[in-house]
């Protein structure tokens, strides 16, 4: 398979600039006491300052891996020499962002790579203001906190850039259960650098007739035998972990990290009813895994899951929405995850039961309202792939059904009945994460060149 996208790495040259004189003077932009402003007291200020700047990378994000700092240091005639340009060239097509620190850097902005200035008065603004003014990304860090936020947001936009999805697909244009689906996906590889490959959905059964009982049942024994409550049928359970690890199986061979299959057209197959299986599980444990899985090929979600799986760090719940009052909106599907407060937090509790009647088709049901965050991010693009509609509400309750999708969450919000008729120009799947990430999803549509409405 191919790498996850969350396990990318924002690549950072780190230069620090520094105004080092030939000789002393004093005047209208330069003042001080001599013993200062020598030429042995300025190189060794600079000596300072270069690795005072290298000790503040210290306490970056895990997500930036730096390459070896470059000290740039240049006279009054503000020319930097080629000996520094040569080392800031160096493994130029693997960098994502130059960090500029100190000073800024005279011509850095020649190579038209985005720029970070990590300085938090006059000279940081100056710098950015002029390279956007020509076309070059810059934003302006303050501090360490302001570095790792920003670098936050060109993280999750490189991670997008390297999501390359597997949607298994009857060819409907539209599907039938998602009318409202982006249906050109060159739109999201020119946008946003986002792959799908299609393949015909019976494609997937070659593979899983390949998975054998003994790779298959220890992944369900463990599922199995961490159920609070368990309503399916034992024996059938094991062909839902089959079909997760020949999507897995066929991710590899297409190098994909991002997953979805038709629903409806895979329902009326009656291929399920035959091998006794259904996709659910295969969604829920993925997401569990940082690999972005959507229902039903539905990639206004799929985006918006990928887009909130990265940038809050945690798992997405996708379903359909239903206004049951002007302050509660019903959202209901039967792939919930576990980690739901993060990756790496403690797995939520859960009931294993059946998507059935018969009894085959696991489905996890899940109590959001045990979360940690009440708060919940709901978010849809638009069919366009340019528009995302997003809304924080607050988790009231959960209930189930026996059997077809669930759970239920019941969530409060101040319009829900404004929120259902700006979803009329979206579609139906809610991408869900907990947590209020509204401001992040503005500050990353400015970086990403996509729009959003709040419901």
């Amino acid at each position: 398979m191919k790498d996850l996208a969350m396990n990318t790495k924002l690549i950072v040259r780190p230069i620090v600039g520094c105004l080092t004189h030939s000789h002393f003077w004093e005047g209208p932009c330069r003042a001080g006491y001599r013993e200062d402003m020598t030429v042995e007291a300025e190189s060794a200020a600079a000596d300072q300052a270069f690795e005072a700047a290298k000790k503040v990378l210290e306490g970056a994000a895990e997500e930036i891996h730096f390459l070896e700092a470059v000290d740039a240091r240049y006279d009054e005639k503000f020319i930097v020499g080629k000996d520094v340009f040569a080392k800031i060239e160096e493994d130029m097509d693997q960098v994502d962002f130059f960090l500029c620190m100190n000073w800024r850097i005279p011509k850095l902005e020649r190579y038209k790579k985005p720029i970070v200035i990590l300085q938090n008065g006059n000279e940081g603004i100056d710098f950015a203001a002029y390279c956007r003014n020509i076309g070059v990304e810059a934003y302006v860090a303050m501090d360490i906190q302001d570095l790792n936020e920003i670098a936050h947001l060109l993280w999750v936009r490189k991670a997008v850039s390297e999501t390359r999805a597997l949607v298994l697909t009857a060819g409907g244009q539209p599907t039938f259960g998602i009318q409202s689906l982006i249906r050109d996906p060159e739109v999201l590889r020119q946008r946003y650098g986002f792959e799908v490959i299609k393949l015909p959905f019976r494609e997937i059964f070659k593979y899983m007739d390949q998975i054998t009982d003994e790779e298959a049942k220890p992944i369900a024994d463990r599922i199995i035998n961490g159920s609070k409550e368990t309503k399916v049928n034992t024996d059938w359970f094991i062909n839902d972990v089959k079909y997760y690890l020949a999507a897995k199986k066929m991710m590899d061979i297409y190098d994909c990290n991002a997953f979805s299959t038709a629903c409806h057209e895979l329902c009326t197959s009656e291929i399920p009813q035959e091998r006794k299986f259904t996709p659910c599980m295969c969604h829920s444990l993925m997401k569990d895994e940082g690999i972005p899985s959507g229902c039903e090929e539905d990639l206004n979600a799929l985006l918006a899951m990928t887009i909130l799986q990265y940038a809050a760090r945690r798992p997405a719940f996708m379903g359909n929405p239903n206004h049951e009052t002007d302050e509660l909106l019903r959202i209901h599907h039967a792939v919930p995850a576990l980690c739901m407060n993060g990756y790496g937090t403690k797995p939520l509790e859960y009931k294993l039961w059946a998507f059935t009647g018969q009894g085959f088709g696991g489905k996890l049901q899940v109590d959001f309202t045990e979360n940690e965050q009440d708060h919940v991010t709901l978010a849809r693009f638009n069919p366009a792939g340019d528009t995302v509609c997003v809304k924080v509400g607050q988790v009231l309750r959960s209930e189930y059904d026996e059997v077809y999708c669930s759970p239920y969450y019941y969530i409060q919000m101040d319009d829900a009945r404004r929120y259902m008729h700006h979803l009329a120009g979206f579609g139906h799947h809610q991408v869900l994460v907990f947590g209020d990430y509204m401001q992040e999803l503005k500050d990353l549509a400015e970086i990403m060149n996509f729009k959003v409405l709040e419901g």
